[in-house]
């Protein structure tokens, strides 16, 4: 306990942090045990399965394995989860939530090292973080988008620790903190090498070559290499073509005859490209898998004989869309990041009882779930019958007519219209010039801007320039989610803070 209370009194601003982060951490834990007293088990969706495939091999067949799509850390994560006593999901929510929580800690930091009115700011963006249902519902899902989220704080706390400290030795030190959750994060999440440029902006912002040294740089350089194994080629060639299939070029002999397929389709999504966000997943479902769609003989025949020939022929009707229309590409993107930036495009109705239980009940029945996966999830072990599913009901939704899953509801509601950025005036917008940015969102874009001078551009400045870069370049490949949208939310809670902040500084200067 001294050691404890000499680190932490040679370290100020951390206890500092600590200290006015608790109304935050008591609040986020009141609000994470309701859930968890209702819904016991985290939440398994359509993605999971991917994500158990290691862990499931480890533990089934002593098999090694881990797809393109989901390295590394996160399947990795899974296997001594599944190793304890009574099942993967049990712990996980658990240990998840425990990991949210724990990231109000860097959140408060920032907000003590940055801000001179920290005293005002460091409980309102803490509360706000931790009470967010966004975050709280995805700490509740098999799904590494939740660790993401947890990193973008971490690397920025990590990042202002080190560009704050003026000793060179001791910020090659503290430089750590920021690699460190920034190399998790990259091996964590594909779309986490739309990081990259960000981090360059970053040490020319700062003159950081002045301060690193050697194993910095061999770190970096390490890092990149690896991240070139993540992804899957497949499909970040769908992804991209989904992007530009508005966009196809009809006109030229590229392809001419799978085109003519299409045409009618591309015509159609072109003329409405203001509302394609409606119609991209039809797209996007097609050309995931084309094999389904005996409408398009061409396109089914060439995914069924030749995969290859199939990455080949989105690439190059890609770009040669991209190279005519680059303009209309980032046009999409932007409709996408619009799309999915307000509170309230998430559904709330995830926290009801009877959500969960409905939709595993279907995972539990499909064939794409191995028994083998079920048991190490659930904790069945191997000698016992796959119970039937009203037995594994109780275990989902112990509680169903529990009256805490109405108040978070109803909390999740009210939060959630308060934190629109997008003002849409009939629901969704049809077009771009149909929205706005509401009184917050013009908010936000004030901290932006102002983020990006002293004395805040060293440290959230550059995180401005490189979240809200990363955010546009998921959403050149991505389709219209909230959930793509999520990392960026701790950066905004910061954005919101510096124009009161810099009132406050003008405030301190004309009266000191």
């Amino acid at each position: 306990m001294n050691r404890l209370h000499d680190w932490l009194a040679r370290h100020p601003l951390v206890r500092d942090a600590i200290i006015f982060c608790i109304p935050a951490l008591l609040f986020g834990a009141a609000l994470r045990l309701i859930l968890l007293y209702y819904s016991p088990l985290a939440f398994w969706n359509a993605d999971s399965r991917s994500f158990m495939g290691f862990t499931n091999g480890v533990m089934t067949e002593w098999y090694f394995s881990i797809n393109e799509k989901r390295r590394y850390l996160y399947p990795i994560f899974m296997l001594p989860i599944s190793l304890l006593p009574g099942g993967t999901l049990r712990w996980l929510s658990w240990i998840q939530a425990a990991i949210g929580l724990l990231t109000v800690l860097p959140l408060a930091y920032i907000v003590r090292r940055v801000f001179t009115g920290w005293k005002w700011w460091i409980i309102p963006v803490t509360v706000l973080y931790a009470g967010m249902p966004v975050l709280i519902w995805y700490e509740h899902e098999l799904l590494a988008d939740t660790l993401t989220f947890n990193y973008t704080v971490w690397i920025m706390a990590g990042w202002v620790a080190w560009t704050s400290q003026k000793d060179p030795v001791r910020a090659r030190r503290l430089w750590w903190c920021f690699f460190v959750p920034f190399a998790m994060f990259l091996l964590t999440k594909p779309s986490g090498k739309f990081l990259w440029p960000g981090l360059a902006i970053g040490i020319l912002l700062v003159l950081g070559w002045r301060v690193l040294r050697w194993p910095q740089w061999a770190a970096i350089a390490a890092l990149f290499l690896v991240s070139l194994t993540i992804g899957d080629e497949d499909q970040s060639s769908w992804l991209l073509y989904t992007s530009n299939f508005p966009l196809t070029r009809l006109d030229t002999p590229l392809h001419a005859e799978y085109k003519a397929e299409i045409k009618d389709w591309v015509q159609k999504t072109r003329a409405e490209l203001d509302d394609y966000h409606r119609t991209e997943m039809d797209v996007h479902d097609f050309l995931r898998s084309p094999e389904d769609h005996p409408e398009y003989p061409l396109w089914q025949k060439l995914a069924k004989e030749d995969d290859k020939g199939l990455n080949k022929l989105y690439h190059e009707l890609s770009k040669e869309a991209l190279t005519s229309s680059p303009h209309l590409f980032l046009y999409i993107a932007l409709t996408r990041l619009a799309g999915s930036a307000n509170q309230t495009d998430f559904d709330t109705d995830r926290f009801e009882t009877s959500y969960y239980d409905e939709k595993f009940e279907k995972q539990y029945g499909s064939k794409r779930n191995t028994p083998s996966m079920l048991r190490i999830a659930l904790g069945i072990p191997k000698d016992e019958p796959m119970p039937p599913y009203s037995t594994v009901r109780t275990w989902i939704n112990p509680h169903p007519d529990f009256a805490g899953a109405r108040f978070l509801v109803a909390y999740s509601d009210a939060y959630q219209r308060a934190g629109d950025l997008i003002y849409r005036p009939r629901g969704k917008p049809s077009t771009m010039l149909e929205s706005r940015p509401s009184l917050l969102g013009w908010w936000v874009v004030l901290g932006t801007i102002l983020s990006l001078f002293s004395p805040w551009r060293n440290t959230i400045g550059v995180w401005s320039i490189a979240l809200w870069g990363y955010g546009l370049a998921v959403f050149l490949l991505g389709v219209e989610l909230h959930r793509y949208f999520t990392p960026l939310w701790a950066l905004i809670l910061l954005l919101l803070a510096i124009p009161l902040d810099g009132i406050y500084r003008l405030v301190l200067r004309r009266f000191s």
